[in-house]
């Protein structure tokens, strides 16, 4: 059995974009201990982003951990398994999308009231925030839908 798949048939997550998110929520633990407008601005942050990474992770996830052996041609019956993820993906792509404008909101908000504070720690975990949801509709998103319509298209063939 290939690497990416567990052996429960179940496909691996990419390591690397869960460790991102772990490292983010532990960043967002310690902004929410900030005393005044900081860590009530992370509160919200944490409100937005936290259900939002679950989904990602249960839906997003499972499709990029496909892109290793994609990327070499190789193509299974059991990647099958996560068009019914991209599908549901495709459907919620645009509240994904509203999601993403009310977390770049907070963490605007976070990235002031940091500034105001002088607190460059959080200025830049928000700053890095604000890039991470940016790859996440400009790179990560897209390939998505491209991984479904890759998978799809050759397992029809």
């Amino acid at each position: 059995m290939n690497s990416k798949f567990l052996s429960n048939g179940l496909i691996k997550d990419p390591e690397a974009l869960r460790l991102d998110h772990d490292e983010i929520r532990a960043e967002l633990a310690r902004a929410t201990m900030e005393p005044g407008p900081i860590g009530k601005a992370a509160m919200r942050v944490a409100h937005c982003c936290l259900p939002h990474f679950e989904h990602e992770e249960k839906a997003v996830f499972p499709a990029l951990g496909l892109l290793h052996d994609l990327s070499l041609g190789e193509v299974r019956p059991e990647m099958a398994d996560v068009l019914p993820l991209i599908s549901d993906f495709i459907a919620r792509h645009e509240a994904l999308v509203n999601q993403h404008q009310s977390i770049i909101s907070a963490v605007e908000a976070l990235l002031q009231a940091a500034n105001k504070e002088k607190n460059r720690e959080i200025a830049d975990f928000a700053y890095n925030l604000r890039v991470h949801e940016r790859i996440e509709d400009e790179v990560i998103y897209p390939t998505v839908i491209l991984i479904g319509n890759y998978v799809r298209e050759r397992l029809i063939h």
